[in-house]
């Protein structure tokens, strides 16, 4: 069994930052170029490119292709679930479209994404006009 200080150091995953990092590496291995380009346009770019790379794992049916790993992103990110559940005006985890973690964890990603991808415009400093 755990002890309490085991669980206070736990390192929860970041989907946020994680989401961030990899749109960015996306973004280096991409012919995306945001010269001359307003940040609605930028935006509607980096959206393409996180479907065509499959970001949210939504294309796929699973980002982590492992329920376990999809369980364990999640651990701790309950918020995120419920935040999710909001966005899309779904009532609970008992949604008949939520039946595994790996349902769970797109849903949280899809939710995270518009902000996912603003953190990265902002990384580059696309202006909001």
């Amino acid at each position: 069994m755990m002890s309490d200080e085991e669980l206070n150091n736990l390192d929860f995953y970041n989907y946020q930052l994680e989401m961030v990092d990899e749109l960015e590496d996306m973004l280096k291995d991409s012919d995306v170029d945001f010269n001359g380009k307003n940040r609605g346009e930028s935006y509607e770019e980096l959206q393409d490119l996180s479907f065509d790379r499959d970001l949210t794992g939504n294309r796929t049916g699973s980002y982590w292709c492992n329920e376990l790993k999809a369980e364990r992103a999640l651990l701790g990110n309950f918020d995120l679930v419920q935040d999710a559940l909001d966005d899309f005006g779904m009532e609970s985890v008992d949604s008949p479209d939520l039946i595994s973690g790996e349902h769970l964890d797109i849903l949280v990603r899809e939710h995270l994404l518009p902000a996912v991808i603003d953190e990265v415009l902002d990384n580059h400093n696309v202006a909001p006009f």
